[in-house]
């Protein structure tokens, strides 16, 4: 029935530890106005393979902060491992840490670039301040300046 309804070669199978659980894929445009994608997957299916002990946090009530900071370093150093590092740095209340822009050019010095990141706190207790995130953020500085030689970016 399916490969009556989806496009050949836009469809695919959802397979979880070796077993087909769905299917994925773009449905033939006589069938719809416009391009239409859809999925059906088994949730009994799912839900039966064991992938590990499933983990979860509770949301909290309270807003969170989000701070930008952009660091200049050698080009070799993976964004990546600046982002690991920083996590660790970041403390409890540092709860997600995203990169967002990285620029290499006028104003940034040969063989280095800009990373900026956006860092967001929060807490499951109560509302954060600025006192409270502002020593976090400069331990993430520091650390930065230490393991990375990184500058913050003015």
């Amino acid at each position: 029935m399916y490969k009556k309804i989806f496009i050949l070669g836009q469809t695919a199978n959802v397979i979880v530890n070796g077993k087909n659980i769905g299917i994925i894929g773009r449905i033939h445009p006589n069938m719809t106005d416009g391009k239409v994608f859809v999925s059906e997957i088994n949730l009994s299916d799912l839900l039966e393979i064991k992938t590990g002990k499933m983990k979860y946090k509770e949301i909290s009530k309270f807003p969170s902060i989000k701070k930008d900071i952009a660091l200049v370093i050698d080009k070799n150093i993976e964004a990546e491992t600046i982002s690991k590092a920083i996590n660790k740095a970041g403390g409890k209340n540092l709860s997600n840490v995203e990169i967002f822009d990285i620029y290499e050019g006028k104003g940034i010095e040969d063989g280095k670039r800009s990373i900026a990141f956006s860092l967001t706190f929060s807490s499951s207790d109560k509302t954060l301040t600025d006192e409270e995130i502002n020593p976090a953020i400069d331990k993430i500085i520091e650390m930065a300046g230490k393991e990375f030689k990184a500058v913050l970016r003015g």
